[in-house]
């Protein structure tokens, strides 16, 4: 009995340096995943709360990122789904300035021309330094359909007026 409160407080510790270490990662997944501060914001902590009730489950020799990632999406997508049809307006950050929220709104206006997809995979590879294989295995797709989603994404941005 002793062994599992041994494990189960190990558990405890490897989620805490998990979250101080991944949640910037996460969040910003999240963001390009949904273009939505707020939601994004709501959806990172839904994947860390997965990653807490399965704190003891988890292969913690395995990095974690990758497990909270797919998390991540798969909460996206079920929360989303149901939304989908509905126009969601993103919550104004109330600590942001005024130029920078207006520089946001302009970012999120452009990145708003992007599919999921798209945005993802434009994001995870120019800002977070994901390779195309990494976001293959992320999205469940081929590395030729990341590499074709960021072509057509810098296609966007670029013929944008």
């Amino acid at each position: 009995m002793g062994m599992t409160v041994v494990a189960i407080r190990d558990a405890d510790l490897l989620y805490e340096r998990a979250f101080h270490e991944n949640w910037k990662p996460v969040f910003r997944f999240l963001l390009a995943w949904t273009n939505d501060f707020g939601a994004a914001e709501d959806l990172a902590q839904d994947a860390f709360m997965r990653l807490w009730k399965n704190r003891d489950r988890v292969d913690w020799d395995e990095p974690i990122l990758p497990w909270l990632l797919v998390a991540g999406r798969h909460v996206a997508t079920d929360r989303f789904r149901a939304l989908e049809r509905r126009i969601m307006r993103p919550p104004s950050p109330a600590h942001l300035d005024e130029a920078t929220h207006d520089r946001w709104l302009d970012v999120q206006a452009a990145m708003s021309r992007l599919s999921k997809v798209e945005r993802t995979a434009l994001v995870l590879t120019t800002f977070q330094g994901s390779t195309t294989a990494e976001v293959a295995e992320l999205l469940g797709c081929s590395q030729g359909a990341v590499r074709a989603a960021i072509s057509r994404a810098r296609q966007k941005l670029e013929d944008q007026p």
